[in-house]
């Protein structure tokens, strides 16, 4: 459970793949590469980590801010026609309004299509009063080492996405299908229930709340903690050192996290005072390659204010990095009434990749463009563009052509055809040199080149 803060407007980050195309790759994974995944990858049952603090508490700002940032066009359009997602959600609830109901499955509905699982996940979500300010949380069932190729040793991740990995359930004790994500939100908090991203300025939107907490039970969660005494506070306090592993496990973002001279936050010793400086210095970053690409090529930081703060430390991008009005800024650890945003952005997603989930319709991978992974022919051209990209696939494009001034002269939306495409009708050009800059729209990945009209 934890404070965040939200974004102004934010790109459509996926895009719809044909729908033939889709199925037939799904069955396909279900009928031949789902047998594989589990021979190759298996759940350790005996070693579970059951978390006894909040990875997150959320409590509202102090302050007021109005921003939003809607779902993206295509997600909501799908939501509304009661389309499928690339997951299954499936919600137990308990305690909730009709309204409050609503908006949750607004919510588990966005991240049904954005993340890709061959396995049901399962939430029990429970509506009731909680702590005075607390809005709510959710964490993982359970955190679970899987073993099998290229996975990191030692290392847990969230009950979802560990059934994912293995392609099938984790049992519950004589159960077979078992809970995935604990939730909990206040029925007491001034929530607005509103689909539209545009809560009133004294209201705290409650879509925006339930996605950045199951994003936490999706995984998005460190081990990193101070020594507590038997009521769960800090002791003593202030803490003296940091802890990190449960034995020799730690978790999945565990893995991506460094400070600013690159020492990774697993090559502390732990427990110790040097950790603690860690979580506390201000200088931790996330090096998901993934995530980095999506991030302009610069490692997210994440949250390591001076005062540890359990429940807000370590497991969030940083705030004054990701502040009100920035597209990534869900995952991050502060919320005021006011503010929505209904996207989790491609900061997150594509840590969510490098963690292991897969992304609905495709990777946030931006190997496509790399200088040698782009062909433009002719150059010279007179009357139109080939451009060839290496990933052979059929993504929809931007592709903007720029004169010397910088200014857009021609601007097309096409779709690749096994990872070509045509920019035709440029004969009227004058003769010069112009920029042609290609941007995946379902990615957002893009790279410019040069080329001569003649």
């Amino acid at each position: 459970m934890k404070n965040f803060t939200l974004t102004k407007s934010n790109k459509q980050i996926i895009k719809d793949r044909n729908t033939r195309q889709h199925i037939l790759l799904l069955a396909f994974s279900l009928l031949f590469g789902l047998s594989s995944l589990v021979a190759q990858n298996r759940v350790d049952l005996d070693n579970v980590i059951n978390l006894d603090s909040d990875i997150c508490e959320l409590y509202p700002a102090d302050f007021t801010h109005r921003s939003s940032i809607a779902v993206p066009d295509h997600i909501r359009e799908n939501i509304l026609n009661r389309g499928t997602g690339c997951s299954t959600f499936d919600v137990t609830y308990s305690g909730f309004t009709p309204e409050a109901e609503a908006a949750f499955q607004f919510a588990v509905d966005i991240w049904s299509n954005l993340l890709e699982s061959p396995i049901v996940i399962r939430v029990s979500a429970s509506f009731t009063p909680l702590d005075p300010g607390q809005l709510g949380g959710a964490s993982s069932n359970g955190f679970f080492i899987v073993n099998g190729p290229g996975l990191p040793p030692n290392t847990a991740y969230a009950r979802a996405l560990a059934e994912k990995l293995q392609g099938a359930e984790i049992p519950d004790g004589t159960f077979p299908q078992s809970t995935d994500i604990l939730a909990e939100f206040s029925s007491t908090a001034n929530f607005y229930f509103g689909l539209d991203a545009s809560p009133p300025a004294n209201q705290i939107d409650f879509v925006s709340v339930v996605l950045h907490e199951l994003g936490h039970g999706l995984g998005i969660a460190g081990f990193a903690r101070v020594p507590t005494d038997a009521n769960g506070n800090p002791d003593p306090n202030p803490p003296v050192e940091g802890l990190l592993r449960f034995g020799s496990i730690k978790s999945t973002w565990d893995n991506f996290i460094e400070n600013g001279s690159s020492a990774a936050i697993t090559s502390f010793a732990d427990p110790s005072a040097a950790l603690l400086g860690e979580y506390t210095g201000n200088d931790l970053f996330c090096n998901s390659p993934i995530a980095i690409a999506q991030n302009s090529g610069v490692e997210p930081r994440t949250y390591a204010p001076a005062t540890f703060s359990p429940g807000s430390s370590y497991s969030h991008w940083d705030e004054s990095t990701y502040p009100i009005g920035d597209p990534n800024s869900l995952m991050s650890p502060f919320i005021a009434p006011g503010e929505a945003i209904h996207d989790p952005g491609l900061v997150t997603l594509g840590f969510m990749e490098d963690m292991g989930w897969s992304i609905c319709g495709g990777s946030l991978t931006v190997d496509e463009f790399t200088v040698d992974a782009v062909e433009i022919s002719p150059n010279p051209f007179t009357s139109s563009i080939a451009i060839k990209l290496s990933n052979g696939a059929n993504d929809d494009y931007t592709v903007n052509l720029f004169d010397i001034n910088g200014r857009v002269v021609m601007n097309e939306t096409l779709t690749a055809t096994n990872g070509n495409l045509t920019l035709s009708n440029l004969d009227k050009l004058g003769d010069a040199l112009y920029f042609v800059k290609i941007t995946n729209d379902f990615s957002g990945s893009s790279i410019t080149k040069k080329v001569i009209k003649n």
